[in-house]
């Protein structure tokens, strides 16, 4: 089976800030964006997916919002639940190069329009309304964000070679500098554990992002990375901590 495209780089798009003024929402571009798409499948290309679905797929989850109660659920069929509450949704684009993400509540029919873009973290979502509306940050509900000072994180800090010769420096400000040969690639970094115990380490760097599963040995000399839904095993050697 031929793996699905997305006719946008997904993850280089949130990195960018295409957030537009909040006066008044632009007008949607979603239709000509998913026409597009349409066109390339037409063309001979197949397995497309439309950029509005692609980026509907990446919310289907529950959330919580940062330092707030509310707890949003998303479904596949563009249904989802605000603190138990029913709505609909829709994800798209709008003429300022805003990614969009519209939320019409069933029974009282207000709506909540935001332009979406990824956190530092790279498993959250930082909302900012485009309605009048509050901003809010959406994190996964079944992860646990480590702090580096957790027994379970703190072992990551310092720095790391792999077997390519690239060097890994962690600091305590969850920011990393990864250092190849002739380069250095400035980044940020996050530690979690997932509901089945899963320890996680992700790191984003400009256009994309990496995750590891990760388990460091008893004197935190080494750490082996395992990329989920792979058994490919890296392991990184301490260089100092």
């Amino acid at each position: 089976m031929k793996k699905k495209v997305l006719i946008l780089m997904l993850a280089a798009v949130f990195c960018i800030s295409g957030c537009g003024g909040k006066d008044e929402p632009a007008a949607s571009a979603t239709d000509e964006v998913d026409q597009y798409a349409e066109q390339m499948e037409d063309s001979g290309k197949q397995g497309i997916i439309a950029p509005s679905e692609a980026v509907k797929k990446l919310f289907l989850k529950t959330w919580n919002v940062d330092g707030g109660n509310d707890v949003y659920t998303m479904e596949e069929d563009g249904t989802g639940t605000k603190n138990d509450a029913p709505f609909t949704f829709e994800c798209g684009f709008d003429e300022e190069n805003n990614i969009t993400l519209e939320i019409r509540m069933t029974d009282s029919g207000e709506t909540e329009l935001y332009a979406i873009s990824s956190d530092e973290t790279g498993y959250g979502f930082l909302l900012d309304s485009l309605n009048g509306g509050r901003d809010i940050r959406l994190i996964p509900s079944d992860l646990e964000f480590l702090d580096m000072g957790d027994g379970r994180a703190a072992g990551i800090l310092g720095e790391w070679s792999d077997q390519s010769g690239n060097t890994y420096i962690f600091s305590k400000d969850n920011k990393v500098t990864v250092r190849g040969t002739g380069n250095d690639t400035e980044g940020t970094y996050s530690a979690v554990q997932d509901a089945e115990g899963t320890l996680l380490l992700k790191l984003v760097v400009p256009g994309g992002s990496l995750e590891f599963a990760y388990t460091l040995n008893e004197d935190n000399s080494q750490i082996e990375l395992c990329s989920p839904g792979t058994d490919i095993v890296h392991v990184w050697s301490r260089e100092s901590f």
